[in-house]
């Protein structure tokens, strides 16, 4: 507990102090990356510590987005429409999971992602409240009670304080019983059985909380966009922050953040310079994939444990212990 209070304290220092050495631009931009690291630890967390693969998992962040788009046409109070957003994708998440959970990993996939379509699709339809292919404006403001948010620093300083809040609470989870538990399920599902375990209701238990997460991040997108489009629920959003997942890299909860980071930075930059930053995007993905399946996070720890001072001092003790070995 202690160990994840600290981790957290440090994220928030980083990030607080951030806007210091940032441009508008800069800042701008890093409120996205915020938004897309929690949207991608949400995934992260069924994909890492409960093995679910999932190809809907933009209906989440959709529902969250688009509850505040539209009850924010009568009711005006952030904490509610937050809420609001965060139950609602919580809910849709707990009935759907129900059903999907019981499939195999492959046709999970597939079915999370006609689940996803078929959203995209009631979206597309309903127009009279949706706004159709068109998208919606949305109309509330961020305002927790000290006055409306409207500068992109304040802005920021919300969503950082959501990153690292979101950070903190996945951490507990994960390192609880509960989340060991999960984890025990993925590595392990016949074993955690014969031990008298319901395996459906831990995964399930993991796919509800990681759509609650993805509906606040949505909600938070839906503020800081002040637009809401049926592509938040498209497959193909929900392939790239599955990419940002695997590139930044599964197993851990800072991987996937770093994924998105990389994936915001690349598709700003990269797309000034040549409209096929997406071949790069998949070129870098393939290699993940094949090469480095940890992912970035795991590959600057392992570069990190070669240059950092203590490390030649022990890879020097081993060698000077293995040769006194030899010698007796």
């Amino acid at each position: 507990m202690k160990k994840t209070a600290l981790y957290a304290l440090l994220l928030l220092v980083i990030t607080l102090i951030l806007p210091l050495f940032l441009s508008s631009y800069g800042i701008f931009l890093t409120t996205e990356i915020y938004i897309m690291a929690v949207f991608a630890m949400s995934l992260g967390l069924i994909m890492g510590y409960a093995g679910l693969v999932s190809l809907g998992h933009a209906a989440f962040f959709g529902i969250g987005a688009y509850t505040v788009a539209i009850l924010g046409d009568y009711v005006g109070n952030t904490y509610v429409l937050l809420i609001c957003a965060i139950l609602l994708s919580a809910l849709i998440a707990f009935i759907s999971g129900y059903f999907f959970i019981r499939v195999s990993q492959f046709y999970f996939l597939m079915i999370t992602l006609a689940f996803g379509q078929l959203l995209y699709a009631l979206i597309w339809q309903l127009k009279p409240i949706t706004g159709g292919a068109d998208g919606r404006s949305v109309s509330p403001v961020l305002n927790f009670g000290w006055g409306n948010l409207l500068d992109p620093v304040h802005i920021y300083y919300v969503t950082a304080v959501l990153f690292v809040l979101v950070y903190f609470i996945l951490r507990l989870f994960v390192h609880s019983p509960l989340g060991q538990t999960i984890k025990g399920v993925m590595e392990n599902e016949s074993r955690m059985k014969m031990l008298g375990y319901n395996a459906d209701a831990y995964k399930l238990v993991a796919y509800t909380f990681s759509g609650a997460v993805a509906g606040v991040a949505g909600a938070i997108y839906a503020y800081y966009n002040v637009f809401v489009s049926p592509e938040l629920v498209a497959w193909l959003f929900s392939g790239q922050v599955l990419v940002m997942v695997i590139v930044g890299g599964m197993g851990t909860l800072l991987g996937p953040a770093v994924g998105a980071g990389f994936f915001v930075l690349l598709q700003n930059y990269m797309s000034t310079y040549t409209e096929r930053w997406m071949l790069i995007m998949g070129i870098i993905f393939i290699f993940f994939v094949i090469v480095g399946r940890g992912g970035l996070i795991h590959l600057v720890m392992a570069i990190w444990e070669r240059i950092k001072p203590g490390h030649k001092r022990s890879a020097k003790k081993e060698i000077n212990q293995s040769e006194s070995g030899g010698i007796t």
